[in-house]
């Protein structure tokens, strides 16, 4: 049975947060574009606020609606702040065919049915790489995945996480991969590249990481191995740290200050989306070597630009990326100081990732992720 109203936590889109925004819009414009026959509800506490490289967001579809109101909080919780859920989804929506959380945390309902996505399950394993807040988040999972008709997994990573860390029945969940927009391809333009360096002072060549700053990408162990890769190579590419500062950043800064102002390192902050292909393609290596992800946006965008692409061997990383990159463990400074050297010297493994990851990369789209999640609607509307 076809669902016609459809309801979505939409305050991803309105806290901007980083891949989780990136999915949310990614997937209602797909799901609106496929079924302009149904009506889609984003609900959050107010209009998404402009981001720094766009006046707003682009308009939406006409089947796609914005319900704003304060009573978000009470509905659905903030466990940040502590707030429990306390109205029922009812007393705002009314009753659409189901309710979509897109952001780990579902408001009460009591008719309501609910499909949660869950992109990752990192904190209940590695506690130390979350803020008390963000455990307080993913602490909430377990009662909201057991009350959910449908579990989205990002990965099957996260899938088995759901089964083995909180017992989520195999059956009632579905593993549906995220996408790639299709402006992230390679810029095989020289002065076009130049000036979208230009604007983060980005000089080639370079390595580069895409990601927040933050404990769980684990930039520290990569400042360790390019002191390596330099003092065995001399004068190696510099390293461009680009990203938004999330919370631990005290660390990296105290590694970077640990090998002197001299080991060529540039943090650079975050990059407008519109300069991220050309940031990527300009780069000679796309280093990610996160201690645990659910699915892994930058490492799949770095391989839709061509960018050969080094990442590690834990969570979902090698699920994503298959034998399109070279996968590290993400604890071992050496061994990521020895494979960015050998890349370094071998252009021909280069152009072979490169190739295979172009390939790897067409094969996530948004519009496959909304077929797919679409499925998992008319699932629990025919239950």
């Amino acid at each position: 049975m076809t669902p016609r109203r459809i309801a979505l936590d939409g305050l991803p889109l309105q806290v901007r947060s980083a891949g989780i925004a990136v999915y949310t819009e990614a997937l209602v414009r797909a799901l609106a574009a496929q079924h302009p026959e149904v009506q889609f509800e984003l609900f959050g506490l107010r209009w998404p606020r402009a981001r720094d490289d766009a006046p707003t967001l682009a308009p939406f579809p006409a089947n796609v609606g914005w319900v704003t109101s304060f009573a978000y909080v009470v509905m659905a919780g903030a466990p940040i702040l502590r707030l429990p859920r306390l109205l029922p989804l009812e007393y705002v929506l009314g009753t659409p065919a189901l309710y979509h959380a897109t952001n780990y945390a579902a408001p009460r309902t009591r008719r309501v049915p609910l499909v949660l996505t869950v992109h990752d399950l990192a904190l209940l394993r590695f506690p130390e790489l979350g803020t008390p807040g963000l455990r307080r988040l993913i602490a909430r999972v377990p009662r909201a995945a057991h009350a959910a008709r449908r579990v989205i997994a990002d990965s099957e990573t996260t899938a088995r996480d759901l089964r083995e860390l909180i017992g989520v029945p195999a059956e009632r969940i579905r593993v549906v991969h995220l996408g790639c927009d299709p402006r992230f391809q390679p810029v095989p333009d020289s002065s076009q590249r130049r000036a979208a360096l230009a604007r983060y002072g980005i000089a080639e060549p370079y390595l580069l990481h895409v990601g927040t700053i933050e404990p769980r990408k684990n930039l520290p162990l990569l400042v360790r191995a390019y002191a390596r890769l330099r003092a065995q190579r001399g004068v190696p590419p510099r390293l461009v740290l680009a990203g938004e500062r999330g919370w631990g950043y005290e660390a990296l800064r105290r590694e970077l200050d640990a090998h002197g102002p001299t080991l060529a390192i540039d943090v650079v902050g975050r990059i407008a989306t519109a300069d991220l292909p050309a940031v990527y393609s300009g780069a000679d290596l796309f280093v990610y070597p996160s201690l645990y992800e659910g699915f892994g946006l930058p490492v799949l965008e770095a391989m839709a630009c061509g960018t050969p692409v080094v990442t590690s061997d834990a969570g979902s990383l090698s699920e994503v990326v298959g034998d399109a990159a070279r996968c590290v463990d993400p604890r071992a400074a050496d061994a990521l100081a020895a494979v960015l050297g050998e890349l370094l010297d071998d252009e021909a493994q280069r152009r072979t990732l490169s190739e295979r990851g172009r390939a790897r990369a067409a094969h996530f789209t948004w519009e496959r992720c909304a077929r797919e999640t679409f499925a998992v609607y008319e699932e629990v509307a025919s239950a």
